[in-house]
């Protein structure tokens, strides 16, 4: 009887793992040809958009409405193929209804941003809304999410940076962006290449340190001027970022001042520091400078030097 019933228990056993095999096999199978089915469909993936001239129309005037709807639509077009392929193949009409293209001659697309399409002689074509400047960063990164980042890549990205610059030229992370990718994703460029594409980023980066409510650290900035053999301006872009810096990056200002031998500014700049204490500590430190109330360094010689009865206001090009 204990045989019997024994025997019973291990065929139940044996069915039951015999089942599981099956479905488990069953399940892997069903999981391939699902794959294998979407990746056929991927393929002949297409998509829509009208152009930009019919989408301002249609908009009736609401353009940011349209805007944000075509935005979302780029988001989930972005997340879809995110954990998938990782391309992008159709992310360009998204973008280019939102921000606009540069039409060439022929009527083929230029990668080039407003201020260089008009000038090479083709047409900028204006897209719904382009005065978003989380569009343009978004673009920029998503875009290098990609299974190999190339230069080709970081070319697009750049494009999508510069083209903010001209319709958001408030956004200092743009161009943060920007001088970033010139400064350190290039990789296949010749060394006198990328030499070339690192100075101009930082142009980029003295124009982000100076705009509102930067957050990028004018000590960065100036170490990287002073780097490239940039003294004399990396010295005006200390000038015209401390005021608006915060106190620790104030001190670390006085001594990288004191480090690249200029100590008689950052003296001037610490007696400018004190008399706004004494003085007027409820204001900002940027107002009380301002309105003349510091004996800070009021020019810059040729030499870089500062000299505190200079005639002259203080460099504030950037306020322009």
């Amino acid at each position: 009887m204990e045989s019997s019933s024994r025997r019973v228990t291990w065929l139940v056993l044996a069915f039951l793992f015999l089942t599981a095999c099956f479905y488990s096999q069953k399940l892997r199978l069903d999981q391939k040809m699902l794959v294998a089915q979407e990746a056929d469909l991927r393929l002949a993936e297409t998509t829509y958009m009208p152009p930009n001239e019919m989408l301002r129309v249609v908009s009736l005037g609401y353009t940011p409405v349209v805007a944000d709807l075509v935005f979302m639509s780029a988001n989930n077009y972005f997340a879809t193929h995110l954990g998938h392929d990782r391309k992008y193949r159709w992310l360009d009409t998204y973008l280019d209804a939102l921000i606009g293209y540069c039409r060439g001659k022929f009527g083929n697309k230029e990668l080039l941003p407003p201020d260089d399409c008009t000038r090479d002689g083709h047409e900028w074509v204006d897209g719904v809304f382009p005065f978003n400047p989380r569009v343009f960063l978004w673009a920029s990164q998503v875009i290098k999410f990609a299974p190999v980042l190339t230069d080709a890549i970081i070319d697009r990205s750049v494009y999508y940076g510069k083209t903010g610059t001209h319709f958001c030229p408030d956004s200092w992370e743009i161009y943060y962006d920007v001088g970033f990718n010139l400064y350190f994703e290039y990789r296949d460029l010749p060394e006198a290449k990328k030499q070339e594409l690192k100075k101009k980023a930082l142009d980029y980066f003295s124009v982000a340190a100076n705009l509102p409510n930067s957050r990028v650290d004018p000590n960065f900035v100036a170490s990287s001027l002073w780097s490239k053999d940039e003294s004399e301006r990396a010295l005006r872009q200390i000038y015209q970022t401390y005021y608006h810096a915060t106190d620790r990056q104030r001190n670390e200002i006085r001594s990288r001042v004191r480090a690249y031998g200029h100590k008689e500014i950052a003296e001037l700049f610490e007696q400018g520091e004190t008399l706004w204490r004494s003085q007027m500590p409820y204001v900002p430190f940027s107002l009380f400078q301002a309105v003349g109330g510091e004996p800070g360094p009021r020019s810059l010689s040729k030499d870089g030097t500062g000299d505190a009865s200079a005639a002259g206001p203080p460099l504030r090009e950037d306020w322009q």
